[in-house]
């Protein structure tokens, strides 16, 4: 199948390792111009040149801070200077952990800004572009969380299940532009930071695995090939909707 993804211009969030990787790796395959972001230059750098591999001459990279909102606006008036941005990828890592009551509220603030109130500013940002040119895409990459209650993670859980509501909204508010809008859901995938869950409690780390439908992890290329084709020209009918891709990991309906 051909993904139509030819010279278009994706930004993929958190892109310097895991899941946001793969999905930066999977659009290089697919032929599409990439802009590979992260907070720290090393890991930048180091992932457009093992990238370089794969699309080089279509990499670009922008070192973005999600918290910052003045960082944020400042590098994406930059990335569309040179451009317009086809398609985005929301990408961003886990928020504090522990019981409700006793995170901190400003861990409860930094949630909202990195998980919530990053996406709608970015969206600010990159929409208009896509409406002047009527085509665009816009994937979110959240959490089973957003479905199913994780324990320890209601900082998750909270405002993840937010990101589904503002996509349905986005979805209708956008669709007749030419923009389609998902939510990309992980179950348990083999990215660095589970990698270290494996180290301390081995047990756990195998639950999830016995907890999915096929008995085993995922594997980040996995929901590179899902992503890619939601941010496809190939999807034409599916916006607005939470896309699991969890092994069959999640219990609720």
């Amino acid at each position: 199948m051909d993904f139509g993804l030819k010279d278009k211009r994706a930004l993929v969030l958190g892109s310097t390792s895991g899941i946001g990787y793969a999905i930066a790796q999977t659009l290089l395959e697919e032929g599409a111009r990439v802009i590979v972001t992260g907070r720290d230059e090393k890991r930048l750098a180091d992932a457009t040149e093992k990238l370089s591999a794969v699309g080089a001459g279509r990499i670009e990279r922008v070192t973005i801070d999600l918290v910052s909102e003045h960082g944020v606006r400042t590098a994406l008036t930059r990335i569309l200077t040179s451009g317009p941005v086809d398609i985005l990828v929301n990408n961003v890592g886990g928020p504090a952990a522990g019981n409700a009551l006793e995170i901190a509220l400003g861990d409860w603030d930094r949630g909202y800004q990195t998980l919530v109130r990053s996406v709608l500013q970015l969206c600010q940002l990159v929409v208009p572009g896509m409406k002047e040119r009527g085509w665009g895409r816009i994937l979110t990459i959240t959490s089973t969380s957003a479905r199913e209650i994780i324990p320890r993670l209601p900082v998750s859980s909270t405002f993840r299940a937010g990101l589904t509501a503002l996509t349905k909204e986005l979805a209708k508010e956008l669709g007749r532009s030419g923009i389609l809008v998902n939510n990309l859901l992980p179950g348990p995938i083999d990215t660095a930071r589970l990698k270290e869950l494996e180290v301390k409690s081995p047990a756990f780390y195998r639950s999830m695995a016995e907890k999915t439908a096929l008995g085993r992890i995922g594997e980040p290329d996995e929901l590179g090939r899902v992503a890619a084709f939601l941010c496809s020209a190939a999807n034409t009918f599916v916006t607005g909707t939470d896309v699991l891709a969890d092994g069959g990991y999640t219990a609720a309906l």
